[in-house]
Order: structure tokens, then C-alpha cells, then sequence
């Protein structure tokens, strides 16, 4: 259901989606607010029980953000280079507080989205 649903959900929203390997979603995403706004990335998924389980955190193309693996504080913390789907990509560890009580969609994992890229300060 995760991938197929996902990419339903984002094509709704007039979301250019499509599908990427091992199961991820990928779409493109012009950021809206903060020092990237304007700025066209490309979001990865991957999240094979959706919606009951949200996706992980989002993969970032390009990266936007230096690898640091150490610690949990956003925005510089818990960001890797597992090269999934693809070396283009970052992961960004970060989990969705309070899905259940979300709506739990892809309407809600955006605007989640949207606050995760709002970063103002400077590296």
C-alpha cells in the first residue's frame, strides 16, 4: 500500500511524483520559507506502510545541509550519507511527532516538511 498510496496522495496535491528504486517515492519540492526559499529539491520517501506509519525522514537532494551524524538537534544534527535511494541524496533523521493524530497524509507530512526546511541561521 506505502508507495502506491504516497504517490496518489502527491499527484492530488499537484505534486510532480514518480517512483525511485527500493521502494522510494521521489518529488519535486520548491522550498517555501527560510535561507532555501526558492530553492527545487528533490524529496525521497520511503515509507512501505503508509499512512499508518509515517516515513522516516526525508532523503534531500541536493544536499543542503554538511553530514553530521552526532546528535539530534535540528537542523544539523542527525543528517547522513547513506546514499539511498541514490549518492545524490542526504537523509535527514527525522521522525514525525504526533502522526496519529496528524490526519495522517501526505497533506500533513508536508507541512511537516515545510518546517523542517524553514532554517534562517547560517552554517
Amino acid at each position: 500500500m506505502g508507495k502506491l498510496e504516497i504517490l496518489k496522495q502527491l499527484k492530488e496535491l499537484n505534486l510532480k511524483a514518480f517512483e525511485l528504486e527500493n521502494d522510494f517515492v521521489g518529488f519535486y519540492y520548491k522550498i517555501p520559507l527560510g535561507r532555501f526559499k526558492g530553492q527545487e529539491i528533490v524529496v525521497a520517501l520511503n515509507a512501505p506502510q503508509f499512512p499508518n506509519i509515517p516515513p522516516s525522514g526525508p532523503y534531500i537532494k541536493p544536499f543542503l545541509l554538511p553530514i553530521n551524524t552526532k546528535g539530534r538537534i535540528h537542523p544539523y544534527g542527525g543528517i547522513h550519507d547513506w546514499k539511498k535511494p541514490t549518492e545524490e541524496f542526504q537523509y535527514w533523521s527525522r521522525p514525525f511527532p504526533g502522526w496519529n493524530n496528524s490526519g495522517m497524509n501526505m497533506k500533513a507530512y508536508l507541512a511537516f516538511l515545510r518546517t523542517l526546511l524553514d532554517i534562517d541561521n547560517e552554517i
